[in-house]
């Protein structure tokens, strides 16, 4: 998406949770929007977490790790070449943490079910 489009769309979910921001006390937009920015990064990534430990399975940690790593950097490298985007180091680090996060979320689920199935046995 070029850069004035993303813009535009941060801006729409900024005014949308205006409200949510004025409670937690932050009255900076510039703020505001980067929450909005960086929190999508995280939770999109948190998804793919999910979805790539479904996929992999158990047990296949170099190569979740390895997909969980080389996916955000390919996505930000190909904002190089998007008009008013640029690549950044800090995202694909932010993106990697919430791979872990879902990737963390799925094995607990996993655990848990596991620990239910054990006691109705």
């Amino acid at each position: 998406m070029p850069g004035p489009a993303s813009t535009a769309e941060s801006d729409r979910v900024v005014l949308l949770l205006q409200g949510l921001f004025a409670h937690l006390g932050v009255s900076d937009r510039t703020v505001a929007t980067f929450a909005v920015r960086k929190s999508a990064h995280f939770l999109e990534y948190a998804v793919l977490g999910l979805l790539l430990r479904k996929a992999q399975g158990p047990g296949r940690r170099v190569a979740w790790l390895a997909a969980a790593l080389a996916i955000p950097s390919a996505d930000e490298a190909i904002q190089l070449f998007v008009p008013g985007r640029s690549a950044s180091p800090r995202d694909v680090a932010i993106d990697f943490a919430g791979a872990l996060t879902g990737l963390g979320v799925c094995i607990v689920a996993e655990r848990l079910s596991a620990r239910r199935r054990g006691r109705s046995s």
